[in-house]
């Protein structure tokens, strides 16, 4: 007979290791496997995966399902959406695994279908923690998705917000089916206060709840000091906790540079480079020696004759954007910025390109955190290069 350990938690970072254990006191048996079958929620089979017995046949055997689980996320929504609500399961999806004995029946190996033991249903979320957060995530899930009493947090580090009156800030929840809404405590100019609540549709399944400020949507007329949010959720009984305040940041000199960028949670964190941005355009060349005859002229006399022509020419444009200052939580946190797989640039002031969210690639290798105590007042500058390759013609 199989026993199976699996994880505590019922939602599980994709990206790390998903371990579960299995023994059977059948594992002594000449040739005998264990047989792990890995399905979604759709009851569609994502893999099959077989152990061998340890040399110790007593002994269970660990193993990891992280690699089969997380390779159907997409990451195209949450740093661009006109609702100001939507949820969908794009970076979250349940999976449950078969187990099997496997072993001589008759003269024959086969998958023993008497031994079946099926798992419960885990929700692998796109989530890549740093090892040293693994067991914080793993015992501060309740804080996550609605269980605890006190406290219910979007999928972000970011508490205090810099943006624009039209810059929208989305912010991504674990949803269960206890977040009942999102409250906005808008501070005026003039220091009066009016409440708004987005709320949004019920969900069957785990899923990831994106809620979408944009500050100018809220606008009497009279100008927005700040916006504080608060999550209200039903557990039992109805909760309320504050998570973030937005303030809105002045015209200044220089059009802010506003990034989006997917964080280890596995949803989109925004940022805005303040300051003077630059831009310059890398361009490489290939070219080849061609032989020619006679005189180096043509025919004509005047031209030349082109004896190195270009066959591959690559333009690249490059930014080089500046941070206003920072605290030192933001410099923490901005950590993550440099390290991120998808990072996309909001260019509004360009004078060819239609405004548009764009794909960009810091180039940077190493970031330092700096602290206020030691470099007093300070900023950061970032490279990036558009994820995009201008080509020119061939000679």
């Amino acid at each position: 007979m199989i026993t199976l350990v699996q994880p505590t938690n019922s939602i599980l970072p994709a990206f790390n290791r998903i371990n579960y254990t299995i023994s059977s006191d059948n594992a002594n048996l000449s040739g005998f496997k264990y047989v792990v079958k890995v399905y979604n929620t759709a009851n569609e089979l994502i893999t099959q995966a077989f152990y061998d017995s340890p040399a110790n046949p007593a002994d269970s055997v660990e193993f990891d399902v992280s690699k089969f689980v997380s390779v159907n996320f997409t990451y195209s929504g949450g740093f661009y959406q006109v609702a100001t609500s939507a949820s969908n399961t794009n970076v979250i999806k349940g999976y449950y695994l078969k187990c099997y004995e496997y072993y001589e029946v008759a003269g024959v190996f086969q998958i023993v279908s008497a031994s079946e033991v099926v798992s419960a249903t885990k929700y692998a979320l796109a989530a890549s923690l740093p090892l040293l957060e693994e067991n914080s995530f793993a015992s501060d899930l309740s804080k996550y998705n609605g269980v605890s009493n006190t406290t219910y947090l979007p999928l972000t580090e970011w508490t205090t917000i810099k943006a624009r009156e039209t810059d929208a800030t989305i912010f991504g929840f674990i949803n269960t089916g206890l977040l009942t809404n999102c409250e906005l405590l808008v501070t005026y100019a003039n220091a009066t206060t009016q409440t708004y609540f987005i709320t949004p549709s019920a969900v069957a399944t785990p899923s990831v709840t994106y809620i979408q400020i944009t500050p100018l949507t809220y606008n009497s007329g009279t100008g927005i000091d700040n916006i504080q949010v608060f999550a209200n959720w039903n557990n039992g009984s109805a909760r309320r906790a504050k998570f973030a305040t937005i303030f809105i940041q002045a015209c200044g000199k220089f059009d802010p540079m506003r990034l989006a960028y997917l964080n280890k949670y596995g949803v989109y964190d925004f940022f805005n480079f303040d300051l003077v941005s630059k831009t310059t355009f890398d361009v490489e060349k290939k070219g080849y020696e061609r032989n020619y005859s006679g005189s180096i002229y043509e025919a004509d006399g005047i031209r030349v004759k082109n004896i190195n022509p270009i066959y591959y020419t690559k333009e690249t444009q490059k930014w080089k954007i500046i941070s206003d200052y920072l605290t030192d939580s933001q410099a923490e946190i901005l950590r993550e910025l440099y390290s991120s797989p998808l990072v996309y640039m909001n260019l509004v002031n360009d004078n060819y390109i239609t405004p548009s969210w764009i794909p960009a690639k810091p180039t940077a290798t190493t970031y330092e955190v700096k602290k206020t105590a030691v470099d007093k007042v300070f900023n950061i500058e970032m490279e990036l290069e558009f994820q995009l390759i201008n080509n020119r013609q061939v000679i």
